[in-house]
């Protein structure tokens, strides 16, 4: 039969891109999806893969999933800062992995890449990026989705011990074409709406997708058991992305500096106004620190290597004025 590659999560923005690559490199390819249909928005053909329907949440749905599969990419998961979606958090990246793994352990699986987390691996740093070896400093603060994936992380890693084959890859921050649920490209949405008047202290390790996908498969054919790669791009301050896109659309860039406590302010005000605020209080508290990451292990070790940050932009803004998600700026025209 040969090696048959499962990945789940083919239907978010990471997942898409990671299983298109891997059908075009001409992978035998395996997805595990709650029904076909979610490949459609994010243009999966489901002929050119075995489609699998289960649900992680469903223990008895996995093992059919798993038969012959001889690598295994777990990317499924969820992320919001949405107080109301606590339990949710909790159970589509605990509880899942959890189930998953534990399936795992019964299958001659060579190798499993898990997507896991930056804020489960440990807080960046503006003046000295960390690496994989970072202490783990985010107990204190605050916020639902960290708690949860670094519960998934202690986990993970007691099954790595244990004898399941893991390697662990932490992308960064992600931008980049095909973000069909919106789950990367608020801050882009904004500002093409011009919207994004203000500018938060901060910044961030800034990925193209496409690259993180790339990560992911150089993980697993050059990754060593048990380790943990940073898979990074450009580490920009949140002024410096602003200006940045404001270069790219010939819009005005945010000049209101919003410090972090009143940005904080604002997104627990914003939560009381709005089911769907543009920002709450945990994405105040994220967005108000430097997500820093020195990623030079995977670009060493796995030859992982990342585009300029312009070009994703471009990429992205070009993607979502193709498919009617935003009015292209008249400078790109």
């Amino acid at each position: 039969m040969g090696n048959v590659t499962l990945v789940t999560g083919a239907s978010g923005f990471i997942g898409s891109h990671l299983t298109r690559a891997l059908v075009d490199r001409g992978e035998q390819v395996r997805v595990l999806v709650r029904s076909p249909a979610r490949l459609d928005p994010v243009n999966l053909d489901a002929a050119k893969m075995d489609v699998v329907t289960g649900d992680l949440l469903e223990p008895s749905t996995i093992p059919a999933a798993l038969e012959g599969v001889t690598h295994l990419y777990h990317v499924a998961g969820f992320i919001s800062t949405a107080r109301r979606d606590q339990d949710k958090i909790h159970r589509l990246n605990v509880n899942i992995t959890r189930n998953l793994f534990e399936a795992a352990r019964h299958c001659p699986i060579e190798k499993l890449v898990y997507l896991a987390s930056i804020f489960a691996l440990g807080g960046g740093q503006q003046r000295d990026p960390v690496r994989e070896d970072v202490p783990y400093d985010l107990d204190d603060f605050g916020v639902d989705y960290f708690v949860a994936k670094r519960r998934a992380e202690l986990y993970a890693r007691q099954c790595a011990t244990e004898g399941l084959p893991l390697v662990f890859a932490y992308p960064c921050f992600c931008y980049g074409p095909g973000d069909v649920y919106h789950s990367s490209s608020k801050l882009i949405d904004m500002h093409l709406k011009r919207l994004l008047l203000t500018v938060l202290p901060g910044g961030q390790n800034a990925l193209d997708v496409r690259d993180a996908a790339a990560g992911l498969i150089k993980t697993m054919d050059l990754g060593r058991i048990g380790e943990r790669y940073l898979i990074g791009g450009d580490n920009v301050t949140n002024t410096e992305l602003g200006n940045l896109l404001s270069s790219i659309t010939g819009y005005p860039k945010p000049r209101v500096p919003l410090p972090g406590g009143l940005a904080r302010w604002v997104g627990r005000l914003a939560e009381r106004l709005s089911s769907s605020p543009p920002l709450d209080e945990q994405a105040a508290l994220i967005a108000c620190r430097y997500w820093y990451y020195d990623d030079a292990k995977a670009r060493r070790e796995l030859g992982h290597t990342s585009r300029p940050l312009e070009a994703t932009l471009r990429d992205a803004i070009d993607w979502l004025c193709r498919t009617g998600r935003a009015k292209r700026p008249p400078r790109m025209t």
